[in-house]
């Protein structure tokens, strides 16, 4: 079993150092539910979104990502496999311990994802055949109806992926398919002011220190208020068609609730912290 770092004081230690280095309004939190199963929805504009999510909810978040993120190893490995001469074997002996290491490094990286609430999951599989995809994706669906059923808090993108231009792209169904299914509250979130943070460029001139970052909760969609669901496959299709398409209405409402980013400025940031 690999050791790992719990999460509360890396949670804490990153928040300090977010409210010192960033301009980060947070509203509405307190609308997340203290406990039992519900599903946390927000707009993808950049990696810090989910980072700002896990940090400033008092609540473990259980969250989905790409498969790539869980082995960057691999990543680094392919890019060294393509360096002249790196396959040399007077390099054996280095290649060997490089690799070794970076395995090591892997399975510590993977390990403390999945410590933190992190489940990858592997975008656009297909397998060997449409009924492998369908399998999969099958297996990833009954596993998050499970960690719902237990009363965990699971954050879904719907766009699927980061937008590229900063625009929300549209939902995909899946949120409100789980959402009908488990009979738990859909909370609405938005972000704005985060797209393109994470790039480098942004650092280097200084912009990511100057920029403003809002992130609003909104009120839980409670199962009450769900669509009714006819019978039959396109009964579940329509109600869940019905529910993205409210649900799109009002997270991007919260990326631009200019009233509320506000009324955040008005609260100092050490007491925000504290609220939170």
């Amino acid at each position: 079993m690999v050791a790992t770092i719990p999460f509360e004081p890396v949670r804490d230690i990153l928040r300090t150092a977010l409210d010192q280095l960033f301009h980060i309004e947070v509203t509405g939190m307190e609308a997340i539910p203290e406990k039992g199963g519900a599903i946390l929805v927000c707009n993808h504009t950049d990696y810090l979104d989910a980072m700002i999510q896990g940090i400033y909810c008092s609540r473990r978040i259980h969250f989905l990502g790409k498969d790539e993120l869980f082995r960057p190893d691999d990543q680094i490995l392919e890019m060294l496999s393509m360096a002249p001469g790196w396959s040399h074997p007077v390099f054996s002996p280095v290649r060997l311990s490089v690799e070794a290491l970076l395995r090591l490094y892997g399975l510590f990286h993977r390990s403390q994802l999945e410590t933190w609430g992190g489940h990858p999951i592997k975008r656009a599989f297909k397998g060997e055949s449409a009924k492998d995809a369908v399998s999969y994706y099958q297996e990833i669906e009954e596993q998050m109806l499970d960690l719902l059923a237990e009363g965990h808090l699971l954050s879904i993108f719907p766009e699927g992926t980061r937008t590229e231009t900063g625009v929300m792209g549209p939902f995909k169904p899946m949120t409100a398919r789980l959402a009908l299914k488990a009979r738990v509250p859909i909370i609405p979130s938005g972000i704005h002011g985060a797209f393109g943070f994470s790039d480098v460029r942004n650092f280097l001139s200084g912009e990511a220190f100057q920029r403003g970052i809002f992130y609003n909760v909104g009120h839980p969609i409670l199962p009450s208020d769900f669509p009714k669901v006819e019978e039959g496959a396109a009964g579940e299709k329509a109600a869940a068609r019905a529910l993205t398409e409210d649900l799109q209405k009002q997270v991007y409402a919260l990326t631009l609730h200019a009233e509320r980013r506000s009324s955040a400025r008005e609260v100092p940031r050490k007491t925000r912290a504290r609220q939170l």
